[in-house]
């Protein structure tokens, strides 16, 4: 014996232990740590917190009296620039249509304007109730008897909240931007229509 391989024979920590029985205590240790990191992982995931928010405002028509009944329509931002763009395209429209109507009496484009964000917010409802399905109900409300509305769960994010309603036989759209970064619900103000 040579004194190199005493010494190998010294600081082996495998001495007396056969080449078979080591690979099996490597592969149990890998077991047991890819166990834990999957264990580690399903903790994790139970314990994050919800990335939720609430929407809740109340529908008053211009003179200050609640609303008894309104849809109320919280878009996503997919549908946010599909409502955008439609607005915009019908209102481009009725400009080449009605362009010398227009000139002469200038109050009956306010008429067209109403009109586009109506049309638009149809075709939009239209657009996700087909894309979602379901789903859908959790965009689109009918107001409490009270004028009150409230979106539950829904992911954090920048959403376009549209409200329509009736009063005096003319309708009447609100828009405003809300962005959803908290789980403390946020209470939309409508404040003044935009048609």
């Amino acid at each position: 014996m040579t004194p190199h391989s005493l010494l190998a024979e010294r600081v082996s920590p495998h001495r007396g232990i056969s080449e078979e029985k080591r690979t099996q205590k490597l592969y149990d240790w890998r077991l047991e740590a890819a166990l834990v990191v999957i264990g580690l992982s399903i903790l994790l995931s139970f314990a994050q917190v919800s990335q939720t928010g609430t929407v809740i405002g109340l529908v008053k028509l211009p003179g200050g009296k609640p609303s008894s009944a309104a849809r109320v329509v919280l878009l996503p931002p997919k549908y946010t620039e599909v409502w955008s763009r439609q607005v915009q395209q019908r209102l481009d429209n009725y400009w080449e249509t009605f362009k010398p109507e227009f000139a002469v009496n200038k109050e009956h484009f306010a008429d067209y304007y109403k009109l586009a964000h109506s049309e638009s917010l149809r075709y939009v409802m239209t657009a996700m109730r087909r894309d979602l399905g379901d789903g859908a109900t959790k965009y689109i409300k009918e107001t409490a008897s009270t004028g009150e509305f409230q979106f539950g769960a829904i992911p954090f994010g920048s959403y376009q909240l549209l409200v329509q309603t009736m009063a005096a036989g003319e309708d009447i759209i609100w828009s405003r931007t809300v962005d959803v970064q908290t789980n403390v619900p946020i209470f939309v103000d409508l404040d003044r229509p935009v048609s």
